[in-house]
């Protein structure tokens, strides 16, 4: 049940309890980020950066860039072009220097050098939209939130439990249908699950440990069409009919292409494959 009262019928617990044991993050009932909880403000400063760009140089920008101003002080008295040189890998990277030390200097002269834990404060400062606030509620204060990237809109449509069009219509039903205890660890294990196996393209379904809750997974198992167009096999033979197979359903033999008729081009198919004839040899 859920704690408004309201049933809900996705077992997310078992869900969790899953994608926990394959990615080795322990038990999630315990405060998930207990042993793990950042900075509120190197977290809302590196999920700016992590706009557009890949998790790997974003890692790699922070880390240059909290090694020289790990704070709101010292970032907002940072020169522009050092703070450009130090986060270059993420791409915008002039944009990106521009919001961040600007988003430092509002939280000294705002908030007095504290990142705001609310989320109508945190979605008010720049460049911050809901994803980000609501990383920072779960990973900078363990305030449970559900941050909603690509990954969790991607899966949380492939699972059948959302039919949405954005990540913010994906954050609204999520918070509608998902208990709110299930929230902290729902964005950490969900990303893992979409940067590893439920990937964009070609996501490894016979090895995911949550096929068999996933309408994705079942349809495919079944032979059916899953809920997103975009995952649905073509016609037999083409691409994204071998797309579909090697996700979902590598057991089945391909397709055998039917040959095309050459009537077309005004002669059989029998005829078109007969090798040129030699002209005869003449007398010697």
């Amino acid at each position: 049940m859920r704690s408004d009262g309201r049933a809900s019928s996705f077992d997310w617990e078992l869900l969790l309890d899953r994608l926990s044991e394959l990615y080795g993050t322990g038990d999630w009932r315990r405060p998930y980020l207990r042993d793990h909880a950042e900075n509120p403000f190197q977290v809302l400063i590196g999920t700016i950066l992590s706009q557009r760009t890949r998790d790997a140089n974003t890692d790699v920008a922070s880390a240059r860039l909290f090694a020289q101003y790990p704070d709101a002080k010292s970032l907002a008295k940072a020169p522009r072009d050092k703070v450009e040189s130090l986060i270059r890998a993420t791409g915008f990277y002039r944009v990106k220097a521009r919001v961040v030390r600007t988003v430092a200097r509002e939280i000294l002269d705002r908030f007095g050098g504290v990142v705001p834990r609310d989320f109508g404060e945190l979605v008010s400062l720049p460049g911050v939209g809901p994803k980000t606030a609501n990383c920072v509620l779960v990973f900078g204060y363990r305030i449970p939130a559900i941050p909603v990237d690509t990954h969790v809109h991607r899966i949380a449509n492939r699972l059948g439990v959302v039919r949405t069009r954005t990540p913010e219509e994906t954050e609204a039903r999520l918070r509608e249908r998902v208990d709110s205890r299930y929230w902290i660890p729902l964005n950490p294990l969900l990303v893992q699950h979409g940067q590893n196996l439920c990937r964009p393209n070609r996501p490894l379904c016979p090895a995911c440990p949550i096929r068999d809750q996933c309408a994705t997974g079942l349809a495919l198992m079944a032979g059916r069409n899953p809920p997103r167009p975009e995952d649905r096999p073509a016609r037999r033979g083409s691409r994204g009919a071998r797309r579909a197979l090697r996700a979902g359903r590598e057991s089945e033999p391909r397709a055998t292409p039917r040959p095309r008729s050459t009537r077309s081009l005004g002669r059989s198919t029998r005829t078109a494959r007969r090798p040129r004839r030699l002209p005869r040899a003449g007398p010697s």
